[in-house]
């Protein structure tokens, strides 16, 4: 029995012996760790191996803290980095959103001060219909979302340029159009209505009111100068329909807070549009480091701060000025203005107290405008916000004046 019992035991060791000799050695490889609802999904690069305390890494967000000087741009912002300004977002998601685009009343004077130019990243200023008529807005918004933006005017051609450039979300009062001229040339309503960017385009017009633009009755001010858009409500809509950050800031502007070699000493800058459109002068504060705005000789603010218009970087972009083939104003007869922002032209920077001579180069519809100095290298913009000048150089050109 014992020798049994024996015999029983030395064929389980056996047995034990030969599974442990022939069990496979598993190695174990990196796996796929589900991404935190509202994170990215973690980067992945060797497998890790056993024994290895090299953790996986996680996705690598870049980012910066407010001392850094830079230069930014104009490719590879970091996280954090508005590129329309250079300036450090608090809440970095914000640059995930489409720039929003609205045009703002500039004319008669009674619409001044506007709401929300103080919070635009960037202004763009136009010459209107007879060139020394009026001037229009086209603001550009990003990184702040005021409370409302106004009043909103209808639509320019300018503003087919500017939109693409931007990639950015579109909104109007409304347009010129042909509807009650039939065989006559498209006017501005059909010819946004062609662009290959409707589904952007949230003018009023187009049935994008309450709560997107609304009327606020205003005391002594006519129906069509009491239109606000409402940021948050225009960026909630676009992220329901999926329509994500630009792709065309990127290459865009050189942002750096050191002050680039070359500059001509300037403290008053006039941009004068000649007959009854506006005068503007900046001057340029030292103590704030920035170039204030007065039109026709009055203190440009924002209703919503009550403060004075006050931009880092002023620029007048000298560019070829056109009439286009329909008429934009009836009464008067007065055919709408294009200008052409493809190519190249002559450019003026300040900032700092400071004028630099440049050019501009802007490659096509869908690329961003830059500027470059004389050597050929873009130049620096201020951390900041810019009010852009269109300039006409061949059609009743405005008077600019440096001191």
């Amino acid at each position: 029995m014992k020798r049994l019992q024996f015999l029983l035991l030395a064929i389980l060791l056996l047995v034990g012996l030969v599974a442990c000799e022939s069990e496979p050695v598993v190695t174990p490889t990196a796996t796929r760790t589900p991404a935190a609802v509202g994170t990215a999904a973690p980067v992945f690069g060797e497998p890790t191996l056993a024994g290895d305390e090299t953790p996986v890494p996680d996705e690598v967000v870049e980012t910066v803290e407010p001392e850094d000087v830079g230069p930014f741009g104009p490719n590879d912002f970091p996280d954090n980095v508005n590129p329309l300004t250079g300036l450090i977002v608090d809440d970095p998601s914000v640059l995930d959103r489409p720039p929003l685009l609205i045009k703002v009343s500039n004319a008669p004077a009674s619409v001044r001060p506007q709401s929300g130019l103080a919070s635009a990243d960037q202004v763009w200023e136009h010459q209107m219909e007879g060139y020394r008529v009026a001037t229009r807005y086209t603001a550009v918004f990003l990184g702040e979302t005021p409370e409302r933006v106004g009043s909103v005017r209808s639509g320019r051609l300018p503003d087919l340029e500017l939109v693409p450039m931007y990639e950015g979300i579109y909104v109007a009062s409304g347009y010129s159009t042909n509807r009650n001229a039939p065989g006559t040339p498209p006017r501005v309503r059909e010819l946004m209505l062609d662009a290959d960017w409707i589904e952007r385009n949230f003018s009023y017009e187009f049935g994008y009111r309450d709560p997107y633009s609304v009327r606020i009755p205003l005391e002594g001010k006519a129906v069509e100068h009491t239109l606000f858009a409402i940021p948050a409500e225009l960026w909630k809509l676009a992220e329901e329909r999926n329509i994500g950050a630009s792709t065309t800031l990127e290459p865009g502007f050189v942002f750096d807070k050191l002050v680039p070699d070359g500059g001509i000493e300037t403290t008053t800058a006039q941009i004068n549009y000649l007959g009854p459109a506006p005068n503007n002068t900046w001057e340029f504060d030292a103590e704030s480091g920035t170039w204030l705005l007065w039109t026709d000789d009055i203190e440009h603010g924002d209703d919503l701060t009550g403060e004075q218009l006050a931009f880092e970087n002023v620029v007048v972009v000298y560019a070829e000025h056109y009439d286009s083939d329909f008429v934009e104003d009836e009464p008067s007869g007065l055919h709408s203005v294009g200008v052409i922002l493809t190519g190249e032209g002559d450019a003026v920077l300040l900032r700092d107290g400071l004028r630099y001579e440049l050019t501009w180069k802007r490659a096509n519809e869908d690329s961003m405008i830059q500027f470059f100095d004389a050597s050929g290298t873009q130049i620096a913009f201020k951390p900041g916000k810019t009010w852009f000048h269109l300039v006409s150089i061949n059609v009743e050109p405005p008077e600019v004046i440096f001191e």
